[in-house]
């Protein structure tokens, strides 16, 4: 399966939908760079360099203002490309968590010369609400309070947007969903049968686009 035309897949899910390790297995598997926002919200926060008032919210799981979260997603995405030989291949994982968040991400996710911008591709990890508290409670990740409140907190959240955010890129033709309820391997088995089905009906539509222009 050929994923190169794809240079920027947005990934959303649930806390504890398995976003972190399907990544990991997507982004080594077909070269692209697993960008998690949490973890780079982490990582700053560790590093000093942030400003108290996100830090607080960061360290209370408070969801960042569009304002404060842009210019750290810019920052970062440019600093990727600059470390970058070939063309960046980005698959960014935790945004956007709001509608209202939508299209000023897809902005600080823009460069000058394109080649970051609005998704090619978003998908959605559909893991049951009982599951995904489950793992969210037994996962181990270093510099990470995973209790129930906070799960509560951010699906909660979740819920509330989350419709919203899928109807965004339904209307624009570029939403893969994912049942994620299987172990690891099932789900990422059904992650690459869905990015199979979706090339290959895109693919089939560009055809019939060009034969239309053609004729």
């Amino acid at each position: 399966m050929d994923l190169h035309r794809f240079s920027r897949i947005y990934v959303i899910g649930a806390p504890g939908a398995g976003k972190g390790s399907l990544c990991a297995k997507l982004a080594a598997d077909f070269g692209f760079h697993h960008l998690s926002v949490g973890d780079l919200l982490r990582q700053l926060a560790r590093s000093g360099r942030m400003d108290p008032e996100i830090l607080d919210k960061i360290q209370r799981s408070i969801l960042l203002e569009v304002e404060d979260l842009a210019p750290i997603l810019r920052e970062a995405i440019a600093d990727l490309k600059q470390d970058a030989q070939d063309k960046l291949r980005l698959l960014i994982d935790g945004v956007p968590r709001t509608l209202e968040q939508a299209a000023p991400i897809e902005e600080a996710a823009s460069m000058p010369d394109g080649s970051i911008g609005s998704p090619d591709l978003v998908l959605f990890f559909d893991c049951p609400g009982a599951l995904a508290r489950q793992r969210f409670l037994t996962r181990q990740l270093p510099g990470r309070i995973d209790d129930g409140s906070t799960f509560d907190a951010r699906y909660q959240q979740y819920c509330a947007e989350n419709m919203r955010i899928l109807a965004r890129y339904q209307r624009r033709g570029v939403l893969v969903k994912v049942d994620t309820s299987g172990d690891i391997d099932c789900s990422y088995a059904r992650l690459l049968q869905g990015l199979t089905s979706y090339a290959k009906e895109s693919s089939e539509d560009v055809e019939v686009s060009d034969g239309n222009v053609l004729g």
